[in-house]
């Protein structure tokens, strides 16, 4: 098959939504599909094209940056362009474009998959401004899905319970995302420790971006309600903390300062065995999210065999329910936080026990094969 993949941001880029895009791109290269990723120049210095993992890069230059989109002006043609030589068009949401996409497809009769990986919530702070763009986008996005061939979708839990979804249940195919691990030694976890000053503590963990929608307030207020507990514990956050589209670094900043000896923040972890030694350093995992569809560090961190705890929220609780490695408490409430971080701490091998339903449930190769098959027959 031709495939083309078409979403905003692409390696080196480091969110979720990039990793599993790219790890479904190069793992169908691999398997003999000819693949191509047409995407934004997020950064000047990346070039246009190039190849990475056997998969094209088609990269465009943007004008300027709107909220969590780039603007660019060369886009209908190259898509135009792409569209024509490919056979299977895969779009990855949220993605401004994909009316045009859609669109496009129709016209040249190509077979079109909308990749879902959540509802757009802006900040609440951002008032009718961001409440207007969500509803230009549901109204075009949802324009998208009727005229697809399906949208895939990571959970029936979050899909019944997203206002995006719930009316287009016909369209839905569910698949699970892609998850690679690195294998790690007791030596790279040694030294992970010891560059960062980690050695001899109960780590408690996150990862991601530090924006609103993750919930990371709720868990630095949970912060000294653990350590007066166990003294021991120490919080690590890995990803980007501050982040241009939102002001939510401003709003978190006096709570890490308050906690700031019982805290490290890593930043972007970018080197695999450096992020997976970080979650196999800790003792326990933590998604304190508001609103998620399936975060991508939670699996990871299951996947590194780390007991979890997560928020009760449709789409991310799924990993936590199915599994059974680690609990799920209530949404925006700190001191559930802390119940459901010290219940884990004090039992944590009754969870182990359940790591092998982990692997079986993420299996790279099974998946792989659902995607493919999705694609050869719609």
């Amino acid at each position: 098959m031709k495939i083309l993949f078409v979403l905003t941001y692409y390696r080196p880029h480091w969110t979720g939504l990039t990793q599993y895009a790219a790890r479904l791109a190069e793992g169908l290269a691999i398997r003999g599909h000819q693949v191509e990723v047409l995407c934004s120049q997020h950064d000047k210095k990346l070039p246009l094209n190039e190849e990475i993992g056997q998969v094209k890069v088609f990269r465009l230059p943007f004008l300027f940056k709107f909220l969590r989109s780039v603007i660019m002006p060369n886009f209908p043609l190259k898509l135009w362009e792409r569209v024509k030589e490919n056979e299977v068009i895969v779009v990855y949401l949220p993605l401004q474009e994909a009316i045009l996409v859609a669109l496009v497809c129709k016209i040249l009769r190509k077979k079109l998959f909308l990749v879902h990986n959540g509802d757009l919530v802006l900040p609440e702070k951002g008032g009718l401004f961001n409440r207007l763009i969500e509803k230009i986008y549901y109204f075009t996005t949802s324009s998208s899905i009727c005229l697809s061939d399906g949208i895939v979708v990571q959970t029936e839990d979050y899909s019944k319970n997203s206002k995006l979804l719930l009316k287009y249940k016909e369209k839905w195919r569910i698949i699970l995302p892609l998850y690679e691990i690195s294998e790690i030694t007791t030596k790279e976890v040694a030294d992970f420790l010891r560059n960062h000053k980690l050695e001899n503590k109960n780590l408690i963990g996150f990862s991601g971006r530090l924006v609103e929608e993750k919930g990371v307030d709720y868990l630095l207020q949970a912060i000294p309600l653990v350590t007066k507990k166990l003294p021991n514990s120490h919080f690590v956050f890995a990803g980007e903390p501050k982040i241009k589209y939102e002001r939510f670094w401003e709003k978190i900043q006096p709570l890490i300062n308050q906690n700031k000896e019982k805290i490290t923040l890593l930043g972007v972890l970018k080197d695999p065995k450096e992020m997976f030694s970080f979650y196999k350093s800790l003792a326990v995992y933590v998604q304190p999210s508001r609103t998620d569809c399936f975060p991508s560090s939670l699996v990871e961190a299951l996947l590194s065999e780390t007991p979890c705890v997560c928020t009760n929220i449709p789409g991310a609780r799924w990993s936590v329910s199915q599994t059974g490695m680690g609990e799920v408490v209530k949404p925006k409430n700190p001191e559930a936080l802390v119940e459901g971080i010290i219940k884990v701490l004090k039992n944590r091998e009754k969870y182990l026990v359940n790591f092998p339903k982990v692997k079986k449930i993420f299996d790279y190769q099974k998946t792989l094969g659902n995607y493919e098959r999705l694609f050869e027959k719609g």
